[in-house]
């Protein structure tokens, strides 16, 4: 007999382990560099900073942010359609 308990068990070790997962990623830090382009996230893909010839840009940090947020989003609907459709 399936015991449904368990799925919940189940369900909170994915969490915990997809929250310590998302705490180291958010230790790591990743610079990619092009010509005077410099720009610096961590593994949430979350922008720390763009620096454009050695200096600090606020406009291109948040438009990075934005549409990063907006493929976030993107792909969380449609996982949540998979999902929907695999009946979880």
């Amino acid at each position: 007999m399936l015991n449904p308990f368990k799925a919940l068990g189940d369900i909170n070790q994915m969490r915990k382990s997809a929250m310590e997962i998302q705490k180291a990623l958010s230790g790591m830090l990743f610079t990619g560099r092009d010509g005077n382009v410099e720009v610096v996230m961590n593994g949430n893909q979350e922008v720390i900073d763009v620096r454009i010839d050695n200096v600090s840009n606020e406009p291109a940090k948040r438009a990075l942010t934005n549409v990063i947020k907006q493929s976030q989003q993107a792909a969380a609907g449609k996982l949540a359609e998979i999902s929907k459709g695999m009946g979880m």
